[in-house]
């Protein structure tokens, strides 16, 4: 299952979190303040998600050029078995690439590009195959695992 939220942030808001201080550490769940865009995330998707946050839960800032090979959040190489839900919000484009993608399988059939904008929160359950191509650098996504 995967879902779009359309313009879930804004401008104001980045501004008002300061994330882009944040960098590349991951920072888990449990542990982050109540009124953080965390916790924003988890509230706007309870109704149409089923998880739990977990201890492993984590979000963090990733600023990556080289992409993310096709994969799922759990399955595809064993890793992050405890995770439900991906979460991922695009703070900042690229001048080129750096699109999403969800297909059938881990060769990419019937591959469907996402259809974003900046600022919108695109949810998966973590058994969805996925990509995320390369882009010419500067493309900054907030990302949660749950």
């Amino acid at each position: 299952m995967k879902k779009i939220y359309r313009n879930f942030i804004s401008q104001e808001d980045l501004d008002k979190e300061n994330i882009f201080t944040i960098g590349g550490r991951k920072f888990k769940v449990l542990e982050t303040s109540r009124d953080s865009m965390a916790y924003k995330v988890i509230n706007a998707i309870k109704e149409d998600f089923n998880f739990s946050v977990k201890d492993e839960s984590y979000w963090r800032v990733e600023e990556r050029s080289g992409g993310h090979q096709w994969h799922k959040d759990t399955g595809s190489s064993n890793h992050m078995m405890w995770c439900e839900v991906g979460v991922s919000i695009i703070l900042k484009k690229s001048a080129s690439g750096g699109d999403t993608y969800y297909s059938d399988n881990a060769e990419g059939l019937n591959a469907e590009k996402v259809d974003r904008d900046l600022f919108d929160l695109v949810v998966h359950t973590s058994d969805e195959w996925h990509m995320v191509e390369p882009n010419s650098g500067g493309r900054i996504v907030f990302l949660m695992f749950i």
